[in-house]
């Protein structure tokens, strides 16, 4: 079973490098809902989660992840001391927002920064499926899961391998002008160089050897029976007996 899911998170992976141009080392923004799910199933996620992905990581967070876990009190201190000891990535708000928006804003309409989003809020994955290229991470029955690109991340991903194969509209202006030049040429008659023949099969037959007619006849005549002529005195005599 283990076998099977690192082959999956590879083929999910292999899509966003090759469609979103998202590489090592990945940038994961974890919030404290990940945090505590991983408190909770004891998941060392410094240790799991670069074994899980087979690649170099860096952990992130956000000043209004750490602001919403101190404000939701002990409950979630564990949470926040994890989350403290990964790197705050500056947000840009003044006053501090929710950690759905704030990973949201981050992610913005594209994923330019090329983040992994780690949560188990429902709903910031949901408004995160939404926007193509953002791998999404989540904890399922003490395990650390890669959710499947969604549909709208499938889609563009296949819009983009179709793009590459398909000329830009320089190469297409490129290609008419060559087609254009060739058709103003006037048409070159290409003449058939004459090769030199071989000889006639039916002329390198050996010869049948003629028969002399000479030797033919002699045998022909020698097999025709010679007949004998009788001498006088015989004829008389039988004309007599008759």
């Amino acid at each position: 079973m283990k076998v099977k899911r690192q082959k999956t998170v590879k083929k999910y992976i292999n899509l966003f490098k090759n469609s979103f141009g998202i590489f090592e080392p990945y940038q994961i923004l974890v919030d404290g809902t990940f945090c505590q799910a991983a408190l909770q199933n004891k998941i060392n996620i410094k240790e799991q989660l670069p074994k899980y992905l087979d690649a170099e990581i860096q952990l992130l967070t956000t000043e209004c992840v750490l602001n919403e876990l101190e404000s939701l009190g002990g409950a979630l201190y564990g949470a926040l001391v994890i989350a403290k000891r990964f790197k705050t990535r500056k947000c840009g708000h003044r006053e501090h927002v929710s950690a759905t928006e704030c990973a949201s804003h981050l992610v913005g309409e594209e994923n330019e920064k090329r983040y992994f989003v780690a949560t188990q809020d429902k709903q910031l994955r949901n408004r995160l499926r939404k926007i193509p290229g953002v791998p999404l991470l989540y904890i399922n029955y003490n395990c650390i899961v890669m959710e499947k690109p969604s549909f709208v991340c499938t889609k563009k991903a296949s819009q983009v391998q179709t793009a590459r194969t398909e000329p830009t509209d320089h190469e297409r202006g490129t290609l008419e002008r060559l087609k254009a030049s060739e058709l103003d040429q006037p048409e070159v008659i290409r003449r058939k160089r004459k090769r030199t023949k071989g000889p006639n099969p039916l002329s390198c037959k050996k010869k049948k050897a003629k028969l002399d007619h000479s030797i033919t006849s002699h045998k022909s005549s020698s097999r025709k029976r010679r007949r004998h002529k009788l001498p006088a005195h015989v004829l008389e005599a039988l004309k007599q007996n008759t």
